[in-house]
Order: C-alpha cells, then sequence, then structure tokens
C-alpha cells in the first residue's frame, strides 16, 4: 500500500466527523450470506431506532436495495465464467445527510495516474489474488484510496450489482454498501486520489441539478446550447462495435455525437413504417458536480452509468422494476450490459486488436467451461 497522507475536508459536504445518523450496527442486527459476509437486510431497516432521520423516500431506497438481486440472466453465468485477471469493483458508499438524504462519496482522481487522470470516480479497482470474492475487491480498494475500513459492522453490504463492461475489456462490478459510522476520518491515498466528496443519490434520476449546486453554481440553471433542458445533464451516443440491429423507425431518434457534434444520419422517414437495420449505439451520461471551478470533473462514462442504475435500483415505486429517470437512459435499440459483454467474449481476435477475454480464459483454464453456442445467442 502505498503513503498516505492526511487531507482536512469540509464536514459540511463529507459524511466523516459528522453526526452519526444510523448509530453502529450491532451484531445482532445483521445476518450472514453464504459468502461469509455481513449483509444489512430489509429487517434491519425497519429496526434500527435512528432511522427516524431518513426521509420517505431514503427508506424506501435504503429497502430496495437492501433486497435487490440481479436478474437470473444476468451475467456471470456457469457457462461464462469470468477470468479473475479482468475482473474489477467499485465501492459505491452511500451515508445519510443532514436532512435525511442519501449522498455518494466521489473522489477525484491523481492527474499522475497512468488511466483517466484527474477523472471523478468511485473507489475501485482490479481483483487482486488475495480477494475471494469481488466484495472484497471492493472493500480493499476504498480502503487503499480513502481509508474507508473493511469493518462490515460499521459499513454493511446493501447489494452487489450486475457487472458492466469498459473499454479496456474489464468487467467492473458495483458493490454498494451505506456508511453506519459518521465518525470514520478518510486518509486519502495521495498518489491515487486528490479529493473526496459527495453528491446527492436521487440527482443522478433529474436532468435538473439538485438544490445545492443550484444555491453554489447558479449558472448551471441556464439553458444548453439547444434551448432545452439543464447543463447539468447531457449525454452523448457513441456507435458500437457489435453487430447491428432491426430497429422500429418510429423510436429512432436524432441524437448528437461527441465525435461530431452532428446529427445522426441514422435516422428513418418519419412515414416510414418499415423496420431499419442500424449499427448500435451506446449513451454516455454526464453530471456536473458544482465543483467543475475547483477542478473537479463531472461524473461522467462509466460512473454516471453506475450510479444512474443504483438510483433507478433504490427509488424503484414498484421494485423490481426499475425506477425512471426524466431523461431518457438508452438510445432505441441499445444493446444491453449483457449484450456488450458477450460480444465482448466473442468478438474477433485479430493480431493489432487482440481479445483480452479470450486470452484470459485460455491462461486461467476456463475456455472449456464456456458454452459458446448460448452467449453467441445473448449477442
Amino acid at each position: 500500500m502505498s503513503s498516505k497522507s492526511k487531507i482536512k475536508l469540509n464536514r459540511r459536504n463529507l459524511p466523516f466527523g459528522s453526526r452519526n445518523y444510523l448509530g453502529y450496527h450491532s451484531q445482532s442486527d445483521v445476518r450472514i450470506e453464504r459468502t461469509g459476509k455481513l449483509r444489512l437486510s430489509t429487517n434491519d431497516l425497519e429496526r434500527n431506532a435512528n432511522l427516524g432521520t431518513l426521509t420517505n423516500e431514503s427508506k424506501r431506497c435504503l429497502r430496495n436495495l437492501a433486497a435487490y438481486k440481479p436478474p437470473k440472466d444476468a451475467f456471470p453465468q456457469p457457462w461464462l465464467p469470468f477470468p479473475r485477471s479482468r475482473c474489477a469493483a467499485v465501492l459505491v458508499a452511500l451515508f445519510v445527510g443532514r436532512k435525511g438524504d442519501l449522498y455518494v462519496l466521489l473522489s477525484k482522481r491523481a492527474s499522475t495516474l497512468r488511466s483517466f487522470a484527474g477523472d471523478t470516480s468511485l473507489p475501485g479497482g482490479k481483483m487482486d489474488p488475495e480477494d475471494k470474492t469481488i466484495e472484497d475487491t471492493a472493500r480493499r480498494e476504498a480502503f487503499e484510496e480513502i481509508g474507508l475500513p473493511p469493518d462490515q459492522s460499521k459499513v454493511p453490504l446493501l447489494c452487489v450489482l450486475e457487472p458492466f463492461y469498459v473499454a479496456k475489456e474489464l468487467l467492473v462490478t458495483p458493490v454498494v454498501v451505506l456508511i453506519l459510522d459518521n465518525t470514520l476520518q478518510p486518509i486519502l491515498n495521495a498518489p491515487e486520489v486528490t479529493a473526496l466528496f459527495s453528491h446527492p443519490l436521487a440527482s443522478f434520476l433529474s436532468s435538473t441539478p439538485p438544490a445545492s449546486i443550484i444555491r453554489s453554481e447558479p449558472e448551471l440553471v441556464e439553458l444548453g446550447d439547444d434551448g432545452t433542458g439543464y447543463r447539468y445533464h447531457i449525454s452523448h451516443d457513441w456507435d458500437w462495435d457489435g453487430p447491428p440491429v432491426v430497429v422500429d423507425p418510429s423510436k429512432v431518434r436524432h441524437a448528437k455525437t461527441k465525435r461530431t457534434d452532428r446529427r445522426s444520419s441514422l435516422v428513418s422517414d418519419s412515414n416510414s413504417v418499415e423496420p431499419i437495420i442500424q449499427r448500435p449505439k451506446f449513451r454516455m451520461h454526464q453530471f456536473l458536480t458544482g465543483r467543475e471551478a475547483g477542478g473537479i470533473k463531472p461524473v461522467y462514462g462509466l460512473t454516471a452509468a453506475i450510479m444512474i442504475h443504483t438510483a433507478r435500483v433504490g427509488y424503484s415505486p414498484s421494485p423490481p422494476a426499475l425506477a425512471s429517470p426524466d431523461f431518457e437512459v438508452s438510445p432505441p435499440g441499445s444493446p444491453s450490459t449483457s449484450t456488450r459483454i458477450a460480444w465482448a467474449f466473442c468478438r474477433p481476435n485479430p493480431p493489432d486488436r487482440p481479445n483480452l477475454l479470450r486470452q484470459a480464459l485460455e491462461e486461467e483454464g476456463l475456455a472449456g467451461k464456456v458454452d459458446w453456442k448460448r452467449v453467441y445467442f445473448v449477442t
């Protein structure tokens, strides 16, 4: 572990050092998962005497997250095991704010890092050989980066979400926890993290900036370049390198692309009733933090996608259905996360762009366990 340096932080923006809203979680209030981990259950939330500080919306969010189980068809599957060398995890650490709302801890990556330097991110990293589970990976990385202790009685598990695929051919799994001990002091690992701050979880379902940002950064409520919406949230559509899909022409919309900033040419005649074959796109979202003037970048890409999904699970009015943001999460015909993962394993393996996932399966002796017919069917 790299040397760490203590950084004094504003208590108004962080849970550490402020009032302990939920209190310590006693051993009698937790249950043991088959993995041997402590997980906060929905019954624990009901019994906790300090939950009166939570809003009803926050209570529902925590109950939904504590009860959440990924869909049965979500990866990994016995017929497509994930190679450990291509697995990573991030920790979605939630805490309760002064008014009973839920916040998530976000960090600024050091500018000297080789990848994603200076980006706003969640604590996390690749799986190490000593990690027994993906939760171990997320907790270890959070301890190394921001000093959040892996004590499951103070920071119990809420749920483990479905894995996400990133272009570096990594399979990233979000692990959602709740900070119960708000007296913990962060210790930032300066070579990796240079700042730590919080953001309202519910704001990842809205294109309108939260009240705290409106007060501190009033310019964020100005209209965007197209005359509609707020600049707090924007999105860009990117071409997917997988197989084409058939799309209902009535559902194809204009979308700006990051590379050209022009209207997409893959739009059918509005009077057409014939399905069209289109190269799929996937959408990347961006949310301003209100701290951009201080050098903090917006929440973007993978981190934004994870936070949107966490908020959709938590704030759902009728699980297992997901909550609907006031913006479109994905464009019509966009490949699902499972489809993108399956294609990442199936895609060609040319010498100039080797398939690292396929190579890892071979190196770890897992290739013989893959049912390639089922994998291709998902794509």
